[in-house]
């Protein structure tokens, strides 16, 4: 430490820190020092400088501490500086599953922080994260580990008076009204002003989202590009020549490709000018002077519904190109979960180095039996593959919440912010007239702040207790975490909900963003394609629209299916139907013949309670001796109760020795059939037994969800 006091003692200073700054080592990292040191010599002036940092002598930059690499210096500075934080530090990192690696270098984040600032650690603030988060992220390193750095900062008692997550003290909340018009920079102060206000009335009736598109489209799309074309331009009052040009510029983008909802800017103008006008009729003294003519004719904006009826077509195209290729997407989730359950399980139980063979693949588990790093990691290589190595966990849980994501959203038909803002409270029981308890899903309120409640089928409940026993932490409770709604820009209050997972060492909620990159991945692994042999890509709200398709031409009636999808207008359901041409031909002359000159207005009427009760009740009316009967609503049987080869039948596991007994009896006439010659009995009954093999096997399937508890009611705890 001498020979380092001694070099910056030759520098003018105040301080040791101002000595350190004013010698230029700071900006050039492991080139730091006097020039012309030896090995040696560098060796014992990088001691004597950890000494002066551990003595809070020196604060030297993150740049050069993160290019420098000074052994031993963060132990012990925590040593020898605020220890009794830094154990409960420690305790926390260890008690949140923190495995070694992981939670030394959340210890080694805050430690460069106390030096780097100079501050105790329960005196950083939230600037001091986004100040090292900035820092790393200019010097190409990554900051995986800073929200658990915060988090556990927080839990012993730092960053007071701020959010317990990181995420939540650095998202975006939601800007007021002047916020959003100002960030387009309007010249003009009195349209500004009126700007301002407009969008504060608006803020009323519209949400979040809706209202920071209106700002776009008004402040940013409408006026400041006037002001850019229009230099000085000071009223509403548009010159036609003007108002056209703005009008050919607003329909494309700064490329030159046509914009897509340029009658919605349209639109959005139209009615400012129109309530513009209306509001000076109502208060003349405020409003008179901003009244002018509106450059939007009604032949502008004539298009809208044209351009909307192309918009729903392709919708419509899309949806009957997916629809066919849907179980083949099923199918490649439910086998590659399989695949990386069996390599998960296999790599677990394999020591590193050694290899082990899963579904008839050769693999390597990676690393040394003797090695402490990243101890709960699972890296594993095919070794057809050498040159990939994946982390067996990690693959697990993608399999494994793609195929949850495909499941939930195929069945229910949910939207995406509905699917991640499931709960275990969501799920419900309705107890039926008759005494059995029907299983129901609670859809929390979404675009259209409609809550809704829709029957769960036994599939959609075993993969929901699938889940929850996933997430389930040791006391048996789903863990509480709030949920950022970035649409809204808000956080919900802590709730247990169904989409949350590990990542990084601390639960998270499963974003949209990382919904769809699973959907995509799956796509491209399952090399699904078009005829054409162009590949196919799944959005959530692709599920919605093949759920909606598939239910209405199922024979649910359109009113219930809008219901189910929480739509509050028919024509939005009927927009989401992608039917056939026979099937429109079809449907088209039953109405025309059997309903319209009866009851003409019937087929667009809300649902009656005693409907509801009808379509709530129904599968009381499908019990049968082997089951239950799950043919779609409202249709007769079609196999002539024939229910032992009807592939709707969901067999009772109660009642499999009855099965048996009507099998032992098939065979007994099979022998029959072939003694006496009756050759047409014989194919008849050998169907039979086909198909009673397969309702044995769906016992089987049955039977082991049921002891896994993930079939039924009893999965809703």
């Amino acid at each position: 430490m001498a020979r380092v006091l001694d070099w910056l003692g030759q520098f003018p200073g105040e301080t040791w820190q101002d000595r350190w700054l004013l010698s230029g080592s700071d900006a050039v990292g492991k080139q730091w020092g006097p020039p012309g040191l030896t090995q040696s010599q560098r060796c014992r002036l990088t001691a004597g400088l950890g000494t002066m940092i551990v003595l809070r002598a020196l604060q030297p930059s993150y740049a050069w501490l993160c290019g420098s690499r000074l052994l031993g210096v963060y132990d012990a500075y925590r040593r020898h500086n605020q220890t009794e934080v830094f154990a409960r530090l420690r305790r926390q990192a260890e008690g949140r599953g923190g495995c070694d690696e992981y939670g030394a270098e959340a210890l080694n984040l805050l430690t460069r922080m106390a030096i780097v600032t100079g501050k105790d650690l329960l005196e950083l603030e939230v600037e001091d994260f986004e100040q090292y988060a900035a820092a790393r992220r200019d010097s190409g390193r990554t900051v995986a580990s800073l929200p658990f750095a915060y988090e556990i900062l927080h839990a012993v008692g730092g960053l007071k008076d701020a959010p317990p997550t990181l995420r939540q003290a650095s998202a975006p909340g939601q800007l007021t009204p002047a916020e959003l018009v100002d960030r387009y920079q309007i010249v003009h102060r009195e349209i500004r002003d009126v700007l301002v206000y407009y969008v504060a009335e608006r803020a009323a009736v519209l949400d979040y989202g809706s209202l920071v598109n209106q700002a776009h489209m008004l402040a940013g799309l409408f006026w400041a590009d006037l002001e850019r074309h229009r230099p000085g331009i000071s009223s509403l009052h548009l010159p036609d020549g003007v108002a056209q040009e703005w009008k050919q510029r607003a329909r494309l983008l700064s490329d030159g490709r046509p914009r897509r909802n340029s009658h919605n800017v349209l639109l959005a103008v139209r009615s400012f000018y129109l309530d513009l006008l209306q509001w000076s009729l109502e208060d003349p003294a405020r409003w008179s002077r901003w009244a002018a003519p509106c450059p939007i004719s009604e032949a502008d904006v004539r298009g809208y519904l044209k351009e909307t009826r192309h918009r729903q077509a392709r919708m419509q195209q899309r949806t009957r190109t997916l629809v066919p290729v849907v179980p083949r997407l099923v199918a490649a989730a439910e086998d590659r979960l399989r695949q990386a359950e069996l390599v998960l399980a296999a790599a677990r139980n394999t020591e590193p180095g050694q290899e082990f063979t899963v579904g008839g693949q050769r693999y390597r588990r990676t690393g040394r039996a003797t090695s402490h790093w990243r101890p709960t990691a699972v890296f594993v290589t095919p070794l057809a593959e050498p040159e990939t190595r994946f982390d067996a966990e990690c693959a697990e849980s993608n399999a494994f919440w793609t195929w949850a994501v495909i499941e939930v959203l195929r069945r229910t038909g949910a939207r995406i912010e509905e699917l991640l803002e499931l709960t275990h409270l969501s799920l419900r029981q309705y107890k039926a007239p008759t005494g059995e308890l029907v299983p129901l899903l609670q859809i929390s309120p979404s675009k259209t702040d409609h809550e809704r409640v829709i029957p769960a089928d036994p599939d959609l409940v075993a993969v929901l207790a699938r889940v929850i026993r996933r997430i389930k932490a040791p006391d048996g409770k789903v863990p509480l975490l709030s949920r950022y709604d970035g649409y809204e820009r808000i956080f919900g209050p802590p709730l247990p909900h169904l989409f949350q997972r590990v990542s990084q060492h601390r639960l998270q909620i499963i974003s949209p963003n990382r919904v769809r990159e699973l959907l995509t991945e799956l796509a491209e692994q399952a090399d699904i394609v078009d005829v054409d042999g162009t590949p196919l890509r799944f959005t959530p709200h692709d599920f919605r629209r093949i759920f909606s398709t598939e239910t209405v031409n199922g024979g649910l009636p359109i009113h219930i299916a809008a219901k189910v999808l929480g739509h509050l207008d028919l024509n939005t359901t009927q927009g989401y139907v992608a039917v056939y041409p026979e099937e429109v031909i079809r449907h088209y002359r039953h109405f025309v013949d059997q309903r319209r000159a009866a009851r003409p207005s019937e087929e667009y009427r809300e649902p009656t309670s005693a409907e509801w009760a009808d379509f709530r009740d129904h599968f009381s009316l499908r019990k049968v001796a082997l089951g239950t009967c799950d043919r779609p609503y409202g249709t007769p049987c079609q196999h002539e109760h024939a229910c032992v080869r009807c592939p709707m039948l969901r067999l009772d596991i109660a009642q499999v020795p009855r099965l048996l007994e009507i099998e032992a009896n098939t065979r007994e006439r099979l022998g029959e059939a072939h003694r006496m010659q009756w050759l047409g009995e014989v194919t008849a009954l050998k169907e039979s037994l086909r198909h009673i093999t397969e309702k044995k096997k769906q016992a089987d399937r049955l039977q082991q969800q049921a002891e896994l508890g993930e079939s039924g009611t009893n999965a809703l705890g």
